[in-house]
């Protein structure tokens, strides 16, 4: 199990800061790592990547705008996302507070419902996964950028759903019980990672440490250390525990299921903020969640691109295959997001 588990760290991709020089704009833009070159199945595992990325157009997820191929290899370009990674303020802070927690389990689920509508499970939710930014008037923003291992779920059509049958796919400390027992996951499997990311925000930890194999056991079967939630709101503890329900059907069974209680329990804190803050009693009311409007799906077409020698300024020399690709239309600047 161990050696399955290590699989999941291996950079299928990487993914370098670059310019578009014909839009004149900074971009992302993830190449096949060198070692993959050749292997067919690493190959269809990218461009797979890439298309599922593609289909999903909304503010919480980052945009794939071209894919392409040189010789060997393929690289794809996509949105910039300016920020850094949850990681960071994490381990800045200890724990985030509860209502900026909120804010970010908000709109990461805004953007798990954006692609649980394409019929994909992402299947590697965790901070490192998802940049965060806060605007010029303290607007926070989150927004998932890495589609690396979103598939299919399993009654979606199956041309790219080249996986292995019951290989590892995910992070251990944030995978669910059921990506653990290598069986078909959905949407679900995503609400419970996400789950461990919210733990993860208010506590400054995991639920859940150990080994690979210690992992797999404790998510699929050990109880939640809930004395580890002593200091968190009652209301954030309630949707914490029905989104790590080692049961599917016990968790939120869609994101925007998950979207409603959150938008209750933000109002539900503001509310008790202002009572306490003018000293006055009163009796909260829970509203009823107004609709999320469905945001359109927008096509983008394919464009081709000039092939012309570039130079590469990166200090690792195991892509130098790239050397024949990106000047016309790209130039690299530096790496990008951590794989």
């Amino acid at each position: 199990m161990e050696s399955l588990l290590s699989w999941v760290a291996e950079q299928w991709g990487v993914t370098y800061n670059a310019i578009d020089v014909n839009l004149r704009s900074v971009v992302a833009l993830k190449v096949i790592n060198a070692r993959f070159i050749g292997d067919d199945s690493a190959h269809r595992r990218f461009v797979r990547e890439a298309r599922a990325a593609a289909s999903v157009r909304h503010p919480n997820v980052a945009s794939v705008f071209h894919l392409g191929k040189s010789g060997e290899g393929y690289f794809y370009a996509m949105e910039y996302v300016e920020g850094e990674t949850l990681e960071n303020p994490i381990k800045r802070c200890g724990r985030l507070e509860p209502k900026i927690a909120l804010e970010i389990t908000s709109q990461v689920a805004a953007g798990l419902a954006a692609i649980h509508e394409q019929n994909l499970v992402h299947r590697d939710i965790k901070p490192t996964n998802i940049m965060v930014k806060l605007t010029d008037r303290d607007l926070l923003t989150a927004k998932i950028i890495d589609l690396g291992l979103a598939k299919p779920v399993a009654d979606a059509p199956t041309e790219v759903a080249i996986s292995t049958p019951g290989a590892f796919a995910g992070t251990p400390e944030f995978a669910s019980p059921e990506q653990f027992a290598g069986v078909p996951v959905d949407i679900r499997s995503d609400l419970y990672s996400l789950g461990v990311v919210l733990w993860e925000m208010v506590t400054g930890h995991v639920v859940f440490r150990g080994s690979p194999s210690e992992l797999m056991y404790l998510h699929q079967h050990a109880p939640l250390p809930l004395q580890q939630l002593k200091a968190i709101p009652q209301n954030i503890k309630i949707i914490i525990k029905r989104l790590l329900e080692k049961d599917p059907g016990q968790r939120f069974q869609t994101p925007n299921e998950l979207l409603g209680e959150v938008a209750s329990i933000a109002r539900a804190i503001e509310v008790r903020r202002n009572i306490k803050h003018e000293k006055s009693l009163g009796t909260l009311i829970q509203q009823p969640t107004a609709p999320r409007t469905k945001l359109p799906v927008i096509r983008v077409p394919e464009r081709s691109i000039a092939v012309l020698p570039f130079d590469s300024l990166s200090e690792d020399k195991g892509n130098t295959f790239l050397l024949t690709v990106f000047r016309t239309r790209f130039f690299l600047t530096s790496p990008n997001y951590p794989n």
